[in-house]
């Protein structure tokens, strides 16, 4: 039994390797007749670098319908070539093959996660840099607008952290500032609730100074104001330049992104829309298996048909589902409600499964 399984996934990973580069191989060509049209330096290293750069994204998105269009050829060879009625005969169902060969795909899913939040990331930020250059443009920095738990040092001895600060409002929230003498150790401190950069200075509410010059003396001076000004000049486009805050890619980056919007009370509704969507591709190589294992085996052609409909379904009710979540309309977890409905289906479907050819 451990030879045979070994067989099928041997044949699924050939399927694969044969199914997946021939469609990454056409989206490519076809991402490079639109690169064509829009860029004006013709630098056959950069494109060549582009397309390397683009292929974790790439494949992310052809993996699920690549491991669905290999697991109908698996069954298509299994019955044609009749291997399918030995397997059968002794005493291996159509749904336990199912319930093993389900394993597939859940590693798949496991390197989809992988490239998600360690590849793609990297890979986008060379790829957009890449297309600048080939667009003859400078690099243009990400448009961002909120920065959280930064430190920055004014000069050697005086340091600013806040925990949250919104770029465009020039607002934040939990302001340290600290001053070091000539041994670097704590003259000043200031705390602040709340801050607002103005020109010149910084406006402070619910403030605390403490005074560390005369600790010695103990004479440790702490000062509470409802308001004060810090008399420090930070300039808000040197801030964005020098906060470098990444567009959200990974589901790590989304999840982090709509913690911070809801604690600071933006909303976080696109955040976490995308965060729930992410999830239902990640593991869509599997959900799609599943769905889609138990209409294979018969040789009427709507089966197969029904199988691609589910498929093109699953994409676009994910989508439909994220823009209702993004609008607020529905609930996020919302979003997997196609991921729980397929998974019921395919293993009822599997439960029932017999292989009527026999």
């Amino acid at each position: 039994m451990k030879i045979l399984y070994q067989y099928l996934f041997f044949k699924l990973f050939i399927y694969l390797i044969v199914i997946l580069p021939s469609f990454t191989i056409v989206v490519v060509l076809a991402e490079l007749i639109e690169l064509f049209r829009k860029i004006k330096i013709f630098d056959y290293s950069l494109i060549g670098l582009y397309v390397v750069y683009q292929l974790p994204e790439k494949v992310y998105y052809i993996l699920p319908i690549s491991i669905v269009i290999a697991f109908i050829l698996l069954a298509k060879d299994l019955i044609d070539s009749k291997e399918i009625y030995p397997i059968l005969l002794n005493g291996i169902s159509l749904k336990k093959l199912g319930y093993t060969l389900f394993f597939f795909p859940l590693f798949l899913s496991v390197l989809q996660m992988a490239n998600l939040e360690f590849v793609m990331p990297k890979a986008k930020e060379k790829t957009k840099k890449i297309y600048q250059m080939l667009k003859g443009k400078e690099i243009e920095r990400e448009k961002y607008v909120l920065a959280h738990d930064k430190w920055m040092a004014l000069d050697s001895r005086k340091f600013l952290y806040f925990e949250f600060l919104d770029l465009n409002k020039k607002y934040g929230r939990n302001l340290v500032y600290l001053e070091l003498n000539d041994n670097f150790e704590p003259s000043l401190r200031v705390d602040a609730e709340r801050f607002y950069i103005e020109k010149n200075k910084i406006y402070l509410e619910k403030a605390k100074l403490i005074d560390f010059s005369q600790i010695n003396s103990k004479n440790l001076i702490i000062k509470n104001y409802l308001k004060k000004n810090l008399y420090i000049s930070l300039e808000i486009k040197s801030l964005k330049k020098l906060f470098k805050v990444k567009k959200p890619i990974s589901i790590s980056d989304f999840y982090k992104s709509a913690k911070v919007f809801e604690k600071f009370g933006y909303s976080a509704n696109v955040y976490w829309s995308r965060f729930y969507s992410l999830i239902a591709t990640i593991v869509s190589p599997l959900i799609l298996s599943i769905i889609a294992f138990p209409l294979l085996w018969s040789k009427k052609k709507d089966r197969l048909i029904l199988t691609f409909v589910l498929v093109v379904f699953y994409w676009y009710g994910t989508a439909f589902l994220r823009s209702l979540a993004e609008s607020g309309t529905i609930p996020y977890i919302s979003i997997l409600s196609i991921d729980i409905l397929y998974i019921g289906v395919g293993i009822f479907l599997t439960e029932k499964l017999k292989f009527t050819e026999m």
